[in-house]
């Protein structure tokens, strides 16, 4: 720890406390190719790029031998291309409008004339990138404005991209805040948050439900979403967003958006069918808001801009289906179906940014951002949707803060060093309700899957720390461009856990008592992501009409857990533990290629076909590995006993308990081991992608393309103590109902138990030595892109694809054979955007669509002893086994069809602008179901989530 603070120290120092600049990462540039009026191409030519975005008003560029330039690392903006050579005229492109991630082609042919002469020349923005083979979609200011996004984040405005996928569906702003996302395959965690070119994850882990910070609109001016053929940069595959914040200029500007809706604003979606699978209510909002003041300008003109602002958020909702309850201390969950559950999250955040040109060749940029967020009942925002409100944990986060610092300089025309550094704190803990008393009991009923009492689980601190920063340099000609950098990563983390009513919880089996679990709290959990170095060069080359990205990355990954020391718990009063750092755990070292070819088909930078292939590394959140070998991890945290309750009083006495399962609970017994070439073997995942693209029209872009990915390197779980021959067979009888697949009745055979209970010793070992694994993604993509004249913007498309799955082998028990394979059908995911500015009155409307694939149907049933025991001979080892009823991939619930529309009135203001906007969310008012009970029983396939009702919501945003 005193290493990584020393190394931070003096990286803020070098950098003068700055931080990496949109000018550094935003990843845009302007290409081209200068010929004379014979065709003839032009070396020696200058090439200026100039905007206000730019705090250096201008960059330049010289043509190479083959008449080719690059002008890399631009502001995304609005831009005037020059190209000026002695004896030839002068020739000015206008409004070059570039965004975030994207090369635009401009191409000119100068004639022999006076260099006082300037020709100016109009034309439309290009649609097509022809260089680079990245899939990536930028969301500019104007479009997070116009449509309704709810909260405009990242992920809420990435779900309008045809083919991605999140595991919160948003009405209005109503959806969780830490969302994650994925594209064609990939995994939820792999997705790489960057703000402003740097990982702003938490240490606990990594993808969309780990940000730092819940991050400040008014501090955004464009988002990068890149899909797919990402460059040797990204150490993960998945989507790549990147959040671009605003500078301040050399006017005072500011802003305040803002919006509201409440109860009395949505409409009841509970329709029949819901009813009859036993809901009596569903989610709905009793209030939202918003509240987002920012201003900034100089501080000193031309040299030191700034820029702040204050957000308030909350979303505040009332849980369908779920009740407080009446009697929280008995042994009976008793609904008060006047008071439905709560789900409540508020957030805010606090930030100030400068950017300072401190020399016309180097600019620095300071950022922090100070956040807090509360949710009272958090476990609801994660699904937990099968709990009594006094069952969910609470958490508030404090701290909760970023600071962020970095350096850019243009050193020439062709050399270009950056560098960055970030730094975030939170601590998210989770905590039972407040009102609960500490010896509350908490109940489950394994027959429906419901609890209620108290929380029946671990809760605790979620402490950590995330440090990393880079550094870059680029070389670019007019035909090549070269980057290569370092990044280096290291997080930490903390986790308690604890369990109420001195370790034990309560389980019955319909209304039944049938088993109490003790737990060997309180633990701690140290552990590290102590070095995580990627090493990477990218080179572009275009030759002629050929693009060709070249790259390699090497990445160095290292996890630790510190010397940690582990006292007495309620029930184990004796222990008094103390166990050695344990290093390499494990320690990752990969070199991974990318390879990108672009081509444009007719030379007139309006068509290319593209092809990408590359190597991808998994990217697990810190403890998925350091916990199975941490000492404390090895400690058996749970054990069961059975519970008869001879006397009927749901109180569990020591002559009603049955021995525990296992029988070393608490022992600090090394049973999970890593094998050796685990620790050295990081998964990883290949894709293949190729694309088309073609601008239709001035503005109009199509685009096609086929994508494929594979997975490798997975692990398996070995019980050493166990072998295939340590288990009966038996079948079990589903129960007739006409909702299972044929009406029920059937046979569920290829099930196995355990003939006897064994010390668990268990080695993570390559799946490879049991047999072949596989998960293969494929599916096709389509869509078109407009961003037309008078403002009017559209997007949309369908992606058509699958992950088949198979991994039919046995490591302990044969019943790892039954759904061993499974290939779920191919379901269309379907986006649509658009935004139409009217002809009279400042109006302006804006709608987005989304129709998506519903939730799979499945059916986990406990069985008891007497349920099986005429097949399997006798009872069973654990007394209740849970069987699966229905095979994956084969039964989905309805499609979600989402519409969300906008109306907005512009009233021009002698020195700015007044929007004001009405949003209709869920405009007609779908009950799409989002989750459901999955525990078959009473409330099998009840909705535990579905798609909020109409929403009705009032905002607007003052420019000034």
């Amino acid at each position: 720890m005193r290493r990584m603070l020393i190394v931070g120290v003096l990286i803020f120092a070098m950098l003068g406390l700055a931080a990496p600049s949109t000018f550094a990462q935003s990843g845009s540039g302007i290409a081209g190719v200068v010929k004379d009026t014979s065709g003839a191409v032009l070396p020696g030519v200058t090439v200026e790029a100039s905007s206000p975005a730019l705090i250096e008003k201008v960059r330049t560029a010289v043509t190479d031998g083959s008449g080719q330039y690059k002008i890399v690392g631009l502001v995304p903006g609005v831009y005037a291309v020059s190209f000026t050579l002695t004896g030839f005229t002068t020739v000015r492109r206008e409004r070059v409008e570039l965004t975030a991630s994207f090369t635009a082609t401009v191409n000119a042919d100068l004639r022999v004339g006076s260099l006082q002469e300037t020709i100016t020349v109009t034309g439309e923005t290009p649609t097509v990138d022809v260089q680079n083979v990245v899939q990536q979609r930028v969301m500019t200011r104007d479009i997070i404005s116009a449509v309704p996004a709810g909260m405009r984040s990242a992920a809420q405005l990435a779900v309008l991209i045809p083919g991605v996928t999140t595991n919160n569906q948003d009405v209005g702003g109503t959806a969780f805040s830490a969302s994650a996302i994925a594209i064609h395959g990939s995994r939820l965690q792999e997705q790489t948050q960057l703000y402003d070119g740097m990982n702003y994850n938490n240490g606990q882990g990594r993808g969309g439900n780990f940000i730092a910070i819940v991050t400040n609109d008014a501090t955004v001016s464009e988002i990068s979403l890149e899909t797919s053929g990402l460059s040797a940069e990204s150490e993960t595959s998945g989507v790549r967003t990147n959040l671009i914040p605003r500078d301040g200029g050399n006017t005072f500007k500011g802003l305040f958006i803002g919006s509201f809706a409440n109860h009395d604003l949505q409409s009841n979606n509970l329709n029949d069918d819901l009813k009859a699978t036993g809901l009596t209510s569903v989610t709905t909002l009793n209030r939202t808001y918003d509240a987002d003041p920012a201003w900034g300008g100089p501080i000193k003109k031309d040299r030191l801009w700034f820029w702040g602002s204050v957000r308030a958020q909350a979303s505040e909702q009332s849980v369908a289906g779920i009740y407080y309850n009446l009697t929280p201390t008995g042994h009976a969950y008793t609904p008060d179906t006047n008071r439905p559950a709560d789900s409540i999250e508020r957030n805010q955040n606090e930030s100030l940014r400068l950017t300072l040109q401190a020399t016309p060749r180097n600019k620095i940029t300071l950022q922090h951002q100070n956040a807090s967020q509360q949710r009272p009942y958090y476990g609801y925002s994660l699904g937990q949707l099968t709990n009594a409100p006094e069952a969910i944990y609470a958490s508030k986060s404090a701290p909760m803060y970023q600071s962020q610092g970095g350096w850019s300089s243009p050193v020439t025309s062709k050399l270009l060093f950056e560098a960055g550094v970030l730094y975030n704190n939170k601590d998210y803990p989770t905590l039972p309700q407040p009102d609960n008393a500490p010896n509350q009991v908490a109940w489950r009923d394994l027959g429906s899957g419901f609890s209620w009492g108290n929380y029946g689980n671990t809760y605790g601190h979620n402490a950590s720390h995330n440090f990393n920063t880079r550094f870059t340099a680029s070389y670019v000609t007019g035909s090549h461009a070269l980057k290569a950098g370092v990044t280096y990563m290291h997080l930490w983390a903390w986790t308690s856990s604890d369990v109420v009513n001195d370790g034990m919880t309560l389980q019955l089996r319909n209304a039944s008592p049938t088993q109490v679990t003790v737990f060997a709290t309180p633990l701690n959990f140290y552990e590290l992501l102590d070095a995580n170095w990627g090493l990477f060069v990218q080179d572009q080359w275009t030759l002629k009409r050929l693009t060709v990205n070249a790259g390699v990355r090497f990445d160095a990954l290292r996890d630790l857990v510190p010397a940690q020391t582990i006292g007495p718990g309620p029930q184990v009063p004796t222990r008094n533990l103390s166990f050695d750092a344990v290093d390499n755990v494990p320690n990752w070292k990969d070199a991974t290629p990318r390879l990108g070819l672009s081509y444009d088909l007719f030379g007139s930078g309006k068509t290319a076909a593209k092809f990408s292939f590359g190597k991808y590394l998994e990217g697990p959140n810190p403890p998925t590995y350091t916990r199975p070998a941490n000492p404390a991890g090895a400690i058996v945290q749970s054990a069961t006993r059975t519970w008869s309750d001879r006397n009927g009083d749901f109180v569990p006495q020591a002559d009603e308990l049955g021995a525990l399962n296992p029988s070393n609970f608490g022992a600090p017994n090394i049973s999970t081991r890593y094998a050796d070439d685990v620790l050295v073997s990081r998964g990883y995942n290949w894709e293949i992608a190729a694309q088309v693209a073609h601008e239709l029209m001035p503005r109009v872009s199509l685009n096609a393309g086929y994508f494929r990915r594979w997975f490798g390197n997975f692990t398996s779980n070995d019980n050493l103590s166990l072998g295939p021959a340590d288990f009966d067979p038996y079948c079990a009888t589903a129960p007739l109902d006409a909702r299972l697949p044929g009406g029920g009745g059937y046979a569920v055979c290829g099930l196995y138990d355990q003939k006897r209970i064994v010390t668990q010793n268990t080695l993570i070992s390559k799946t490879s030595n049991f047999g072949t694994q596989t998960e293969i993604f494929n599916g096709v993509d389509l869509s078109v892109n407009a961003r037309l004249p008078r403002g009017v913007v559209a997007s949309g498309g369908a992606s058509v694809g699958r992950v088949a799955t198979n991994n039919c082998f046995v490591v302990d028990s044969p019943q790892a054979l039954l759904n061993c394979d499974v290939t779920p059908p191919f379901q269309p995911n379907v986006k649509a955007l658009a935004i139409y500015p009217l002809p009279w009155w400042g109006l302006q409307t804006s709608a987005t669509f989304q129709s998506l694939p519903g939730p799979q149907i499945t059916a986990s049933r406990s069985y008891s002893s007497a349920d099986v025991s005429s097949s399997l001979g006798h009872n069973l080892l654990n007394g209740t086994a849970n069987v699966p009823l229905i095979k994956p991939g084969t039964l989905y619930a309805e499609r979600l069809y989402q519409v969300d529309f906008r109306a907005s009135k512009s009233i021009k203001m002698p020195r700015g602008r007044v929007q004001v906007n009405v949003d209709l969310y869920n405009a007609f008012n779908a009950s799409s179901i989002l989750a459901q009970n999955t525990t078959y029983g009473a409330l099998w396939l009840r909705p535990t989530q579905i798609l909020q009702g109409r929403l009705l919501k009032f905002g607007g945003q003052i420019d000034f």
